[in-house]
């Protein structure tokens, strides 16, 4: 009998298993896992919200008179008070936003520019590129930048033109002498294409 209370008190000592091991470390990434998303979350909902809160539809307010003079309008549609009341309130809080795009903008293709690099000589670049003027267009002033740009990218070197913020640089760097050279008329050198060989 000796034996068995042995044995049973043995038994009670032993711990238990609590699990495999992989149990355990799939419920530990599950919960970093929620962790992260939760603040991101929440980190995306304070953050990136709008200043008010709460995102507000943006209401153009319609001319004045043009729901009361229309037949059969919207002022005589049952409720139309409470709705344009409301309408007011909202373009009243949310200016709508304007486009700042010029509406006078013309756009000149100019004459492919095909040349070597400086450095090394045998890598060869050829764009072809359009000027966004600003009000009409002028022959005169396309072909002075034309010739402006040809002579800037005689002397660029390939290590200049790496990776996007190469590009990016290329791109402000015609934008201000488009700029410079018209008196300010080009607002904008659009790349058509962007070859190196």
């Amino acid at each position: 009998m000796s034996l068995e209370l042995l044995e049973d008190l043995e038994a009670e000592e032993k711990p238990e298993k609590e699990g495999s091991p992989l149990l355990r470390l799939l419920l530990v990434c599950l919960a970093i896992t929620l962790l992260a998303g939760g603040a991101g979350f929440g980190v995306g909902a304070t953050v990136l919200s709008p200043v008010g809160g709460t995102a507000a539809a943006v209401v153009a307010p319609a001319p004045e008179g043009a729901a009361a003079d229309a037949p059969g309008g919207a002022a005589d549609a049952p409720g139309a008070g409470a709705a344009s009341a409301k309408s007011d309130r909202v373009s009243a809080a949310v200016p709508a936003r304007r486009s700042t795009l010029p509406s006078r903008l013309t756009v000149v293709d100019i004459a492919p520019i095909t040349t070597n690099l400086l450095d090394p000589e045998d890598v060869w670049i050829r764009m072809e590129l359009a000027l966004a003027y600003d009000g009409p267009a002028d022959d005169a002033i396309s072909e002075e930048i034309h010739q402006d740009i040809l002579a800037y990218v005689h002397t660029m070197k390939l290590y200049n033109l790496r990776g996007g913020s190469g590009f990016q640089h290329l791109l402000e760097d015609l934008n201000e002498r488009a700029a410079i050279r018209s008196g300010g008329r080009v607002r904008r050198v659009l790349v058509r294409s962007f070859i190196l060989e």
